[in-house]
């Protein structure tokens, strides 16, 4: 499939640091992550590719990727880069980190959404899934982001990111997290099912078994308005532009080229770019490693349990909220 001359990104994510503080159960990360991704993001790559995203017409970048973007130094200044170029920005934290200083300087940046990964409805199953006994730590971190963008006249929000760890104590979980999480806080939220990482997590219930008559289809992202980059990269380069982030753990594998020395354009229109597309349009996800095993290929609208935040849907963008990846798909 030909890259139209028309190339638009709406959507970036851009990951600052490939390293965690966390061994999440259910995340790759917990067996070690391949050490070529295990970088910081450059601040000059940042620029460049910054630059190259907004000819394109991005809107939207959020700071995460897989790796713990607090970890990284300078975050309130790159949300400051992507504040003054005029676009939304977002990160997806653990939250861990997330003390008054940080939090001051983040609202300051302008930060628009933070995205705290929560996975636990209280301590004990808290500590059990996300390896430290932080419960107290990030509801309080994110409780007190809340009152200071209020005292500071800020316009960030937070948004909790929630997973069921058993279908069948869905309901159970669920008003735990909007008791403990929710209530506690004061923050919008969205809880899921688990997903599986692109084949390479088990995970406690499998959604293949839930929808067994589903046929596989598309995911979208191929398609997509959006580009997904790692902080680290092959053969010494950082900025690897990857499918999308449920390559993590096989990030080696999924690599369609590198924005430290190419340009976001030679990528998209690249060879293993166009592949990726060629196999997606024509049902082949056999032929693509890191998708034949994922269960986003397949349609399952119940993985969104329950949400507070207004207008959220499945299968949209959780960086651009008019962005539905489902239309990206092939017919």
């Amino acid at each position: 499939m030909p890259v139209p001359e028309n190339l638009r990104i709406t959507q970036l994510d851009l990951e600052l640091n490939g390293g965690c503080n966390y061994k999440c159960e259910m995340c790759p990360q917990v067996d070690g992550r391949e050490k070529e991704f295990l970088k910081v993001l450059p601040l000059d790559v940042i620029e460049k590719i910054l630059d190259e995203a907004v000819v394109y017409g991005v809107k939207s970048v959020s700071l995460h990727g897989s790796g713990e973007p607090t970890l990284n130094a300078n975050m309130p200044d790159v949300v400051s880069a992507v504040k003054h170029r005029g676009l939304k920005c977002i990160s997806f934290t653990n939250g861990y980190r997330l003390d008054e200083n940080l939090s001051r300087r983040l609202i300051e940046a302008g930060i628009d959404v933070l995205r705290v990964s929560a996975i636990g409805w209280d301590r004990e199953s808290y500590h059990r899934w996300m390896s430290m006994d932080g419960f107290e730590t990030v509801r309080t971190n994110v409780k007190r982001f809340i009152e200071l963008n209020l005292e500071m006249g800020g316009s960030s929000e937070v948004h909790l990111y929630h997973l069921i760890t058993s279908v069948d104590r869905e309901k159970e979980e669920t008003s735990s997290y909007r008791h403990n999480w929710v209530d506690f806080t004061g923050a919008l939220a969205e809880i899921w099912l688990m997903h599986n990482w692109s084949g390479g997590y088990v995970t406690p219930y499998s959604r293949s078994k839930m929808v067994p008559a589903s046929k596989p289809r598309s995911c979208g992202r191929p398609f997509a308005e959006l580009l997904q980059v790692r902080a680290g990269g092959l053969d010494g380069h950082t900025g690897a532009v990857v499918a999308c982030c449920m390559v993590l753990g096989k990030d080696t594998t999924a690599v369609l080229g590198h924005l430290d020395d190419q340009s976001i354009k030679e990528v998209v229109a690249g060879k293993a770019y166009d592949k990726l597309r060629r196999a997606h349009r024509e049902g082949r996800f056999e032929d693509i490693s890191y998708c034949k095993d994922c269960d986003q290929l397949l349609d399952f609208p119940e993985a969104l349990v329950w949400s507070n935040i207004p207008g959220r849907f499945y299968g949209q963008s959780k960086i651009a909220p008019n962005l539905d990846h489902r239309h990206f798909a092939p017919a």
